[in-house]
């Protein structure tokens, strides 16, 4: 018994079918039935009963199966503890990453202690701004990574879309009423609206509410943005986290637009004609797990739209093993 036996059993036991496992495997029928008969002979066990649509485990299949999925989970933790060895000491050098205003929402001081400790090897070097800038630098190579709100589409960049935020019109707490429970998206044409000069996710959204009339006061710094809307000057639009402070001190409130909801995908986004670095692919990996852990725990308010894990350097091991708009 070996280990290409053990997994060709467990992708046979899911999948109750000796030619689909085939296939996924990428092996014959009969090499596979061979198999599976040379591990019943070493057993002495009947693993699987034939039928019309495939196989069914036995008891003992079922007993076995089980004690496989247990042996290949340790297999493969002993392994990524071991290659996550090579990886700290190998990962070395500076990292350049592009991070929305405010950043604080992105990386926080554990994460970047955490990369302390076990990356000593690694710089990490952090850049706040708009998307516009942080989508420019990216091109020019001056980043090697960058959290963008609705990347625009091109061919030498990769996006990697993490989740998705809805957007609150944010405004005095003074002049809010306190029955008010939301902002319908017409009324806005009312307000001043504290928004960022153009081009910008927040104009592109606005403007796909197609208001009759409505007055921008232009504004490229968030915090100014948010500060206006405290002193009632108008209403800034921002998802929740960015004034996550501000609403708790009671300065201003954050109301839901509907009619329709306004929101933004976030995303991480790389070069696709500069191969990451092995550092930079560790900073990739810390980074999604870190906004996951933050969406999941409900400290950022979002939609996940993939799974909170699924680190590069896995995906480039996966891919080796099947072979042999801007804010």
């Amino acid at each position: 018994m070996d280990l290409r036996q053990i997994k060709t059993f467990v992708h046979i036991g899911e999948l109750r079918n000796y030619t689909r496992a085939a296939a996924f495997l990428h092996v014959s029928q009969p090499a596979l039935s061979r198999q599976m008969r040379l591990l019943e002979a070493e057993l002495n066990l009947k693993l699987f009963s034939r039928h019309g649509h495939g196989v069914e485990l036995t008891n003992d299949g079922l007993s076995f199966l089980d004690r496989c999925r247990d042996f290949l989970t340790e297999f493969e933790q002993l392994r990524e503890d071991f290659q996550s060895r090579a990886t700290k000491k190998a990962a070395i050098g500076t990292v350049s990453i592009g991070l929305p205003v405010p950043a604080t929402r992105f990386v926080t001081a554990q994460l970047l202690d955490d990369v302390r400790r076990d990356y000593p090897g690694l710089s990490v070097r952090l850049v706040e701004g708009f998307s516009a800038l942080l989508h420019e630098w990216l091109l020019s190579g001056s980043l090697d990574l960058a959290i963008l709100f609705e990347p625009r589409t091109t061919k030498i960049l990769t996006s990697k879309p993490l989740l998705v935020e809805d957007l609150f019109a944010i405004l005095s707490a003074k002049k809010a009423s306190r029955r008010q429970k939301f902002v319908d998206a017409q009324d806005l044409e009312s307000a001043t609206l504290i928004l960022p000069h153009r081009p910008h996710i927040l104009r592109d959204l606005v403007d796909s509410l197609h208001l009759k009339q409505v007055q921008i006061m232009e504004v490229d710094s968030t915090s100014l943005m948010v500060e206006l809307a405290r002193s009632g000057r108008g209403v800034t639009i921002l998802p929740q986290g960015s004034v996550e402070l501000a609403v708790r001190t009671g300065d201003v409130v954050a109301l839901p637009i509907l009619n329709p909801t306004l929101s933004w995908q976030v995303s991480v986004c790389y070069s696709s004609v500069r191969p990451l670095t092995l550092g930079a692919r560790v900073m990739l990996d810390l980074i999604r797990k870190e906004i996951f852990r933050k969406v999941s725990t409900g400290e950022w308010v979002a939609r996940r739209m993939i799974k909170p894990y699924n680190s590069i350097t896995s995906e480039r091991r996966g891919k080796g093993a099947a072979s042999g708009n801007q804010a």
